[in-house]
C-alpha cells in the first residue's frame, strides 16, 4: 500500500467505527422512545376503542394490553465487561448473553408481550437504516467516501443486530397473526392455519434467510419509498441497502439449524392482532344436529363400576372442590386433539393410553376438551386407568336461536341424554356446558346498547343456559356443571339470569374463565365482587403474548395467581396439550405433538408447579 493511502484506509475505518457507534445509541434510544410511545398510544386507544361496537372488545382489550404491558429492563453489554457490570448493577444492565451479536443492546424484562417488542425492533430498525441510507446518499453527492462508509455502518448494524437475534416462525405465530389473518380474512386465511403451517416444508435454513431479508426489508420500506421519490443519487444507496438484506439472510441461513430465540428486542413488525365480531346468523329453525351425545359403542371396556362422586362445598366466598370426598385443586391440561378423525379406533385407544400415563407423570388430574367427539368411553376409560378426571364437553351453537323455543328445548333435551350417557362413569368431574358461546353472540355490557336482535338471544341463552344447568344437576347431583367464558367480559348476562331464575346459590355451578394475559390477576383478585355468586376456576390459561423461551417463567407466574385464592378459585387448565390440533394457534401453544414434547421447559415447569402444589 502506498505511504499517502494509508491516512484514507484509516479515515474509513474510523468512519466505519463512527457510523456503528452511532448506530448503537440510536438504536438504543428510538427502540426506548417506542416502546414508551406504544405504551401511551394504547392506553389512548383503549379509551377510544373499547365503546366500538365495530370491534370485538375483547380482543382488541387484549391487543392493547399487549402493546402497554411491556417493560424496559436495562442493557445488555456483550462479553466479559458486560458479566461485571451485570453482577455490580442488575438493574440497570441485563445479563450479557442477550447482547445477541451486538456490543450493546436495550432489552425488556422477561416476559414482556412479543408483539410490543417487535413492533418496538421494527420501528428502532427503520429510523437507523433510514439514516444509513440518506448518510449514504448525502455521501455520494458530496463525493465522500468517509461519509459514505458511515452511513453503510450503520446499516450493518442493524443487520447484524437482527442475525444475531433473528425473528422465528414460532414468535410469529406467538402474535397471534395467524388468529387475526383469520378475524379479519376468513375467506383468506383458514381459522384452523398458522404461519408455521405456510413453511412446513420448507428448510430451516431458507425460513430463516426469509425472515432476517423480511425483517430487513421492512425497516427499508419508509426510507427507500423516500429516496425513490427522491429519484437522484438513489443507485448506490439501494444498491447498498440491498447488499445488507442479502448477506444478512444468507449470514442466517448458514448458521440456521434451529434459528435462537430470546427476549431482547427481536427484529420483525407486525400488524394489528385485533378481531373483528361478525354478526352471527340468527337459525330460523332448529338446527340438525350429530348424535354424538347418544351412540354409545358397544365395545366399552368398563375400568371401574363405581361413579365417581364429585360436589363444590361451601358459599359466600369460600369453596371446596371435592372428588369421592377428598379436597382437590384442579391440575388442568385442555386436550385439543383430533385422533379421533385421523386415528383408527385401535391407534387412537393406544395414544390416548400413551397420553393420561404422561399427563399422570407430569401431575395432571384432569383434562377437559371442546370436541365431543373426542371425548367418549375411550378417553374416560383411558383417563380412569391413570388416575385422571375429565371435565366431558357439550358444544353449544351460537349461531342458534336461542328465543325460539323449539330450538331451546332440542338442545335442553340432547344434554339430558348426554347426561344420562356419562354420568355412572368413574371418570368423570364436571360437565363442560358450552365455551365461549356468548362471546361469539354478543359484545360485553361495558360496550353499551347491542344490537337488539343479538341481545335478546344472549339473554335467552343465558336464562337458557341457567336453567339446564339446573336440570343436569337435578339428573346427576354428583357432578358440578361449568359454563367457560372468554376473561370475565360475560359474567354480567350470567349474573343477571342467575337473578331472573331466582337468585339462589348453586355452588355446583362453577364459572369457568379463559385468559392468556396478566389480565388474570383483575379476574381472581375480583371474582368475590364480580355479581356471579359461584365458584371460580381457570378453565384455559398460557401466556399468549411471551416468546417461548419465556414461558416458563409466564406459567409459573400465571399459576401463582390461579393459587393466591384457594378460597375461591378451584384450580386451573394449560392450553394446550398438542401442537397438532384444529385451531391455527395450536401450532403455538402446543406443547407436545401428540405427545412428543416440543416445549419441553414449559413442561419441566408445569411437572414441577403441579407436583409442589
Amino acid at each position: 500500500m502506498r505511504p499517502q493511502a494509508r491516512p484514507a484506509v484509516w479515515r474509513c475505518c474510523g468512519a466505519a467505527l463512527a457510523g456503528g457507534a452511532i448506530a448503537l445509541v440510536l438504536l438504543i434510544l428510538f427502540f426506548g422512545a417506542a416502546v414508551l410511545l406504544l405504551r401511551a398510544a394504547a392506553a389512548v386507544m383503549g379509551v377510544v376503542l373499547e365503546f366500538n361496537s365495530a370491534l370485538d372488545p375483547v380482543y382488541t382489550r387484549a391487543a392493547l394490553r399487549s402493546l402497554t404491558d411491556s417493560q424496559l429492563q436495562g442493557l445488555a453489554v456483550a462479553g466479559p465487561p458486560g458479566v461485571g457490570l451485570h453482577t455490580l448493577w442488575p438493574d440497570v444492565f441485563a445479563d450479557a448473553s442477550r447482547a445477541h451479536w451486538l456490543p450493546i443492546r436495550l432489552v425488556l424484562v422477561k416476559g414482556s408481550p412479543l408483539i410490543a417488542r417487535l413492533v418496538a425492533a421494527g420501528a428502532a430498525h427503520a429510523v437507523v437504516v433510514g439514516l444509513g441510507l440518506l448518510l449514504m446518499r448525502y455521501g455520494l453527492r458530496q463525493k465522500n467516501a468517509n461519509v459514505m462508509t458511515a452511513g453503510l455502518a450503520m446499516q450493518v448494524v442493524v443487520g447484524l443486530g437482527i442475525v444475531g437475534n433473528p425473528p422465528t416462525l414460532r414468535e410469529l405465530d406467538s402474535t397471534g397473526a395467524s388468529f387475526a389473518a383469520n378475524a379479519l380474512l376468513p375467506w383468506l386465511i383458514a381459522r384452523g392455519q398458522s404461519i408455521s403451517d405456510a413453511a412446513a416444508a420448507v428448510p430451516a435454513a431458507l425460513v430463516a434467510a426469509s425472515l432476517v431479508a423480511l425483517a430487513l426489508l421492512v425497516a427499508y420500506v419508509p426510507s427507500a419509498t423516500v429516496l425513490l421519490l427522491r429519484a437522484r443519487h438513489v443507485r448506490l444507496s439501494l444498491a447498498a441497502a440491498l447488499a445488507v438484506v442479502l448477506t444478512s439472510a444468507a449470514c442466517a441461513g448458514a448458521l440456521t439449524t434451529n434459528p435462537p430465540v430470546d427476549t431482547a428486542a427481536p427484529a420483525l413488525a407486525f400488524g394489528d392482532v385485533t378481531q373483528q365480531l361478525t354478526p352471527p346468523e340468527v337459525a330460523a329453525s332448529p338446527p340438525t344436529l350429530d348424535r354424538w351425545y347418544a351412540d354409545t359403542p358397544t365395545d366399552t371396556v368398563v375400568v371401574n363400576p363405581s361413579p365417581s362422586h364429585v360436589e363444590v362445598q361451601g358459599g359466600n366466598g369460600s369453596y371446596t372442590y371435592l372428588v369421592n370426598g377428598h379436597p382437590e385443586v384442579i391440575k388442568g391440561m385442555g386436550l385439543n386433539t383430533q385422533y379421533a378423525s385421523q386415528l383408527s379406533p385401535d391407534e387412537r385407544a393406544r395414544q390416548l393410553d400413551s397420553d393420561m400415563a404422561e399427563l399422570q407423570s407430569l401431575g395432571v388430574n384432569t383434562v377437559l376438551g371442546w370436541d365431543p367427539a373426542e371425548f367418549d368411553e375411550v378417553l374416560l376409560d383411558a383417563a380412569q386407568r391413570h388416575g385422571i378426571g375429565v371435565i366431558v364437553p357439550f358444544e353449544l351453537d351460537p349461531d342458534a336461536d336461542y328465543t325460539d323455543p323449539a330450538v331451546r328445548q332440542q338442545l335442553h333435551d340432547q344434554v339430558i341424554a348426554w347426561v344420562a350417557r356419562y354420568r355412572n362413569h368413574p371418570a368423570l368431574r364436571m360437565w363442560g356446558l358450552g365455551n365461549e358461546v356468548l362471546h361469539k353472540i354478543v359484545h360485553p355490557a361495558w360496550v353499551g346498547p347491542q344490537d337488539p336482535q343479538r341481545d335478546a338471544n344472549a339473554q335467552a341463552f343465558s336464562d337458557w343456559l341457567i336453567a339446564t344447568a339446573d336440570d343436569v344437576h337435578a339428573a346427576d347431583p354428583d357432578h358440578p356443571v361449568t359454563y367457560r367464558e372468554a376473561e370475565d367480559a360475560f359474567v354480567p348476562w350470567l349474573a343477571a339470569a342467575v337473578q331472573r331464575a331466582g337468585g339462589q346459590p348453586r355452588p355446583w355451578f362453577v364459572f369457568g374463565t379463559n385468559c392468556y394475559q396478566d389480565y388474570l390477576s383483575q379476574i381472581v383478585d375480583n371474582w368475590p365482587i364480580s355479581g356471579l355468586p359461584t365458584a371460580l376456576w381457570v378453565s384455559e390459561f398460557a401466556p399468549g403474548t411471551m416468546a417461548v423461551p419465556d414461558r416458563p417463567d409466564g406459567f409459573g407466574a400465571m399459576w401463582g395467581l390461579i393459587r393466591a385464592h384457594p378460597d375461591y378459585v378451584l384450580g386451573g387448565a394449560v392450553y394446550a396439550w398438542t401442537r397438532n390440533g384444529p385451531e391455527g394457534v395450536d401450532r403455538n401453544f402446543g406443547l407436545t405433538d401428540d405427545g412428543v414434547p416440543v416445549d419441553g421447559r414449559s413442561l419441566d415447569m408445569l411437572s414441577s408447579l403441579f407436583h409442589d402444589d
